[in-house]
């Protein structure tokens, strides 16, 4: 290439010489500018050359790179497979793959003990009901038999010693000592329009016969009191529970005795081989549920309670449920001590019974009012504020045995109407009697040998098993 460029110089220089000076300097320009091309030709040819190798060079370390590249995802790919396949097998056999070392002995399943099927207990069928074990039922009192008379030793005695009065001097009633007489029993609490009948009879008696002496004085007043009273057979469905379920309301204010009573029912009802529950419905005194479910474990009869301070016709809901779940015979409810002076209070009882009657149309089918024989004509007003808010069936007095004024059984059941089913004489399980006008006349009126000697059939059926003694 350098000697065609040289030779060609070679000949631009012999033009030049032989031409004009115009042609030849055109000549020489055409020639410089054809070097020029040439010389830049080469360049870009060396260029061009220096390019392709130093491409080249590239291309081969790119390729390098590229096959490093692939050979490591190849080495990558084949970890992955393997960490895949050793994970599946470890799910499909996970007992025989060992806890990592880093998991903490604290995390680690405990050992579970298999306990004998036969230590497991059944479960129960209503878990709010407390149903009371059978190992703490108490067995029957034993030893001296609990009667009404013995019950109203101090009403006898105080009525006695008055009658006893009104003989000092005199050996028959006159018309002057009538007024006495009235004073006293009205004193007694058998009430005013009572005590007016009662003295009306022996006033007619006095004029017949020309004496009233203390023995014929007694039996006026017993025929009278007898005639005041309401008989109970003794097959009523309060003694021999009938339906299903028999429920009882029971009411009451606070203070006579309504828990205890509720618990000395259950215990008779379950004694009779029947199924009971009773219903805690006194919520606003937590002491009344836990010694209505103390009574229940003592007893062995089942106590549904719901939460402290509930509404008592929600409890009584939930309760009637569970009583009829559990195939009850009879169901008691324990209601709040109502004070008789508040109609907000006695309100409520209204909502009880309408939580009743959603489960049991014609319930309660008894609603028996307790009242403390102590307060005297106190519990005669309770009564007819009771009987105002719900109509009462019938009467349970407590604390017989710790009153004088027995005689407002007499008072309260002949303005209401209705009769005394039970009176209680003591604190035991079996202190709670069925009431009988009989042996109330007699323990009322009878000397104390008299009637500490009469235990009638009644008696004999309140579960007093030592009761011998025939009238």
């Amino acid at each position: 290439m350098v000697d065609d460029i040289q030779n060609l110089y070679a000949l631009l220089y012999a033009i030049v010489g032989a031409v004009d000076t115009e042609i030849s300097l055109l000549v020489l320009g055409l020639g410089i500018l054809y070097c020029i091309v040439g010389i830049l030709s080469l360049k870009a040819q060396g260029a061009q050359t220096s390019s392709q190798q130093e491409l080249a060079h590239l291309r081969g370390e790119v390729r390098k790179l590229a096959e490093q590249v692939e050979a490591l995802r190849r080495e990558l790919s084949e970890r992955t497979r393997v960490d895949v396949a050793e994970e599946a097998k470890a799910l499909e056999s996970p007992t025989e793959q060992p806890l990592p070392s880093v998991i903490p002995e604290a995390l680690a399943a405990p050992e579970v003990v298999v306990a004998p099927v036969e230590a497991v207990p059944a479960a129960p069928a209503i878990p709010e009901v407390k149903p009371a074990p059978v190992v703490d039922k108490v067995a029957p009192e034993k030893g001296e038999v609990s009667t009404i008379a013995k019950g109203m030793a101090k009403s006898r005695t105080s009525l006695l010693g008055k009658l006893k009065s009104l003989f000092t001097g005199r050996k028959s009633v006159d018309s002057a000592s009538l007024d006495d007489l009235e004073e006293m029993l009205i004193t007694s609490d058998v009430g005013a329009r009572v005590a007016d009948s009662l003295v009306s009879t022996v006033r007619e008696r006095a004029s017949q016969q020309n004496e009233v002496t203390e023995s014929v004085l007694r039996d006026l007043l017993k025929e009278g009191i007898r005639k005041e009273l309401i008989p109970v057979p003794t097959d009523h469905r309060v003694y021999q529970p009938l339906g299903n379920p028999l429920v009882i309301l029971v009411v009451g204010v606070n203070g006579v005795g309504k828990t205890t009573t509720v618990a000395k029912l259950a215990t008779r009802y379950q004694e009779l081989g029947k199924k009971v529950v009773a219903i805690a419905a006194d919520t606003f005194r937590a002491a009344a549920v836990q010694q209505l479910q103390e009574w229940g474990n003592r007893t062995g009869f089942s106590v549904y309670s719901g939460a402290e301070n509930a509404k008592p016709a929600a409890v009584v809901f939930d309760g009637m449920v569970a009583a009829k779940e559990q195939g009850a015979d009879v169901v008691l409810i324990d209601t709040a001590g109502r004070l008789h002076t508040k109609s907000n209070l006695m309100q409520e009882l209204e909502g009880v019974r309408n939580s009743i009657r959603r489960h049991v149309s014609d319930a309660p089918h008894e609603t028996l009012l307790v009242v403390d024989g102590i307060s005297g004509q106190n519990a005669l007003s309770q009564a007819r504020e009771f009987n105002a808010s719900t109509p009462l069936t019938g009467l349970v007095v407590t604390k017989l045995d710790g009153t004088p004024k027995g005689g407002i059984i007499v008072a309260i059941s002949q303005e209401l109407k209705i009769p005394v089913f039970y009176v209680g004489v003591g604190e035991k399980a079996h202190d709670l009697l069925p009431f009988s006008v009989d042996e109330f006349v007699q323990g009322l009126l009878s000397d104390d040998g008299d009637a500490n000697g009469v235990v009638t059939p009644r008696a004999l059926q309140s579960g007093d098993s030592e009761a011998t003694t025939a009238l």
